[in-house]
Order: structure tokens, then sequence, then C-alpha cells
């Protein structure tokens, strides 16, 4: 038996995160290893800036399902995608701005964590 659109959806997202927050933490460890404290700080500050906006959207996108309420999913998504936008341009822009974080580690916690995000979906839709 099949399961819902939106169930599935909410799992996917779940699994997404995680997958995020697993590849943030490994990217923090590296940095640690590299560059010690301040570029851990950065790496894992840069992810949460992917991951915080991304599980924000998959909170909003996935609240409604069903035929019925067809203009409310639309709708969610696309409130979903400017707030995930919006969210992650302030994050990146208080950390770079009121932090003395390492702009070079910061962008690639960020970066590891927008692919985790693209890369996830595609290993789990098949187990979701």
């Amino acid at each position: 038996m099949t399961q819902p659109l939106a169930l599935a959806g909410k799992k996917l997202a779940r699994k997404t995160v995680l997958s995020q927050l697993v590849v943030s933490l490994g990217t923090a460890i590296v940095a640690f290893l590299v560059g010690q404290t301040d570029a851990a700080t950065a790496a894992f500050m840069g992810s949460l800036s992917a991951i915080i906006p991304n599980a924000l959207f998959g909170w909003i996108a996935f609240r409604y399902a069903g035929a019925r309420a067809n203009q409310q999913v639309v709708k969610s998504f696309f409130v979903g995608e400017g707030v995930k936008l919006i969210l992650t341009a302030v994050m990146l822009s208080l950390v770079l701005l009121l932090t003395d974080s390492n702009a070079l580690w910061l962008l690639v916690g960020f970066i590891l964590a927008v692919v985790a995000q693209w890369i996830a979906p595609i290993l789990f839709l098949k187990s979701t």
C-alpha cells in the first residue's frame, strides 16, 4: 500500500535534513583536524545556514496534502521556498558580518550541506 504524498514528502524532508546534519558534522570534524576550532565552528555555522532554512521549508511545504488542498499545497511550496531563500541569505550575512569566522570554511560547510540536500532525495527516494 502506498503512503499519502504528504507523509512521503515529510519523511523524505526529514531524511534530507538528517543527511545534511551528518555531512555538516563530518565537515566540522575535518575542519577541526585541518584548521582547529575556528575552522570547525565556521564550517558548522555555514552548514546550519543551509540546514535550518531547508528544515523550515520542509515544515512549510508539506503541511497540506490531497486534491482538495491543491491550491494550499502549491502556495505552501512557494511560501516555503521564499522563506528558505530569505532566511539563507540573512543567516549567511549575519554570520559573515557579526563573527570573525573563517569565510572559506563557512562556505565549504554551506556548499557541502547544499550538495547533501540535492543528493539525499535521490538516495532515499526508493526507501521513502
